[in-house]
């Protein structure tokens, strides 16, 4: 305990810490205002009378709560940030397939502020024809229009989602380059701390049979949390020894981490899974004269709702499976054992007992793939949890009496929270380190100067 207060003086003392820590609390407390601004020509009053009264066990509640609340008011944030993430996984996607792109990741920093300019200007398109598919989409789920689809209001509408995204993009930049974290992250993060308030929150308000059974859930999500932190500090580190004119001069490891492609398989799976759901709705929407394809339709509604709290055993599998097979694609894209090997190789190193060049590329490759399985399955069932949950007899028990269960956070949220809590400290310490051996060399340089004046 005397540990933890002596560095929460250290921070207090902190001078660049301290504005680091104010700047990024009034850019989240600007990013939660702007939660609160609808965008024009929706109608309010059927909006929050329709969101607000989604009970947990509805899929819409689930949809609701994938947006952060944002949705409750049609925020002109609605949006988010999707269309930075997917701007930023398709240019991290073209960057493998490129020349031009995949030169500009071996530029370093220069390369990547390019990139990061270019996954800007993507991000604009992608948020106004998002925008517009999420106007449509949204009096589909409310079961009427709660916002007008005349062209006119429907590209002001987009227009100003759009707006909001970038407005959103920009907090998020602004945080990472004046703040303690990345922006994006901690943007998400904000919001499902936000989401998890509320939900506990308004478990107090209900019996104590629930507010019991959300008490469970949170030990339940505490386990997770720490499955989560052994994955993320898990790292193999493969041991390097650099020779020059035949004597071995340097020994080294290359630290392989057990998660190294972080949250895109589950972005991944979620859209592939939701997209033959969302096709089936627009096909038993309109109705067509094909009975084949609508009573095919009806059984991907049935058997592929991800959106609700108790989907159907396949749509668990494949949701499991996909984010297994993302994690290794996702991995082989991003990862390049030739390159890792050739970048080994240029420096005069090698790894003990494996020859250079393709056999250190394949023994690299042996160990990634060992790691995505481990971490792809840990990752699926993280992600998964709230879904096997309702198929043990004791929470069907449960559910049943109490009417539904209350989900405080989703497995996705709870790999964000650890991820940003550890990159939260990580900077913050380093930070302190960095002030502390500027410190110290300012001491040298002034000590030294004394001694050239006497």
């Amino acid at each position: 305990m005397e540990k933890f207060l002596k560095k929460v003086q250290e921070l207090r003392e902190n001078p660049t810490i301290k504005k680091k820590i104010i700047f990024t609390l009034v850019m989240l407390a600007l990013y939660r205002l702007l939660v609160f601004i609808p965008v024009p020509f929706v109608n309010i009053t059927t909006l929050m009378s329709k969101t607000m009264s989604t009970t947990a066990d509805s899929w819409l509640w689930y949809f609701v709560m994938l947006l952060w609340g944002s949705l409750k008011e049609f925020a002109i944030i609605a949006v988010g940030l999707a269309p930075f993430i997917n701007a930023s996984i398709i240019m991290q996607l073209l960057g493998s397939v490129v020349p031009k792109l995949e030169e500009l990741t071996e530029l370093g920093e220069t390369g990547q502020q390019k990139i990061q300019q270019y996954t800007r200007y993507l991000s604009v398109p992608l948020a106004f024809l998002q925008s517009i598919g999420m106007v449509f989409f949204i009096n589909y789920l409310l079961w009427g229009h709660v916002i007008s689809t005349a062209p006119l209001s429907l590209i002001v509408t987009a227009f100003t989602m759009t707006v909001g995204s970038v407005l959103l993009m920009r907090i998020g930049e602004l945080i990472t380059e004046h703040g303690i974290s990345n922006g994006i992250s901690l943007l998400i993060f904000a919001s499902i701390v936000s989401g998890i308030t509320q939900k506990i929150y308004s478990s107090m308000a209900w019996s104590s049979s629930i507010i019991w059974v959300t008490l469970f859930m949170l030990i339940i999500v505490l386990g997770l949390v720490l499955l989560s932190i052994f994955i993320l500090k898990s790292i193999k580190e493969i041991p390097v020894i650099y020779a020059r004119r035949g004597r071995v001069e340097e020994s080294s490891s290359l630290p392989i981490p057990m998660n190294p492609v972080g949250m895109v398989p589950i972005i991944f799976s979620i859209a592939f899974v939701s997209f033959p759901y969302l096709l089936s709705k627009l096909i038993t929407q309109f109705q067509p004269m094909n009975t084949r394809l609508v009573g095919m339709a009806n059984r991907i509604e049935a058997n592929l709702n991800i959106y609700t709290q108790q989907p159907g055993i396949p749509a668990i599998v494949l949701y499991f499976i996909l984010i297994i097979v993302f994690t290794f694609f996702y991995t082989l894209i991003v990862f390049s054992p030739e390159r890792i090997s050739d970048n080994i190789q240029k420096r005069g190193g090698f790894v003990p007992g494996i020859r250079p060049w393709k056999e250190t590329a394949k023994y690299i490759n042996g160990i990634l793939m060992h790691l995505c399985l481990w971490w792809g399955a840990g990752l699926a069932f993280i992600g998964v949890y709230s879904y096997l949950l309702n198929y043990i007899p004791f929470i069907q028990t449960l559910v049943q009496s109490l009417g539904s269960l209350p989900v405080v956070v989703t497995g996705s949220g709870v790999i964000i929270i650890v991820w940003v809590v550890q990159d939260i400290i990580s900077k913050v310490k380093t930070d302190m380190l960095m002030q502390r051996y500027d410190k110290i060399d300012l001491n040298t340089v002034s000590k030294n100067l004394s001694q050239l004046n006497v």
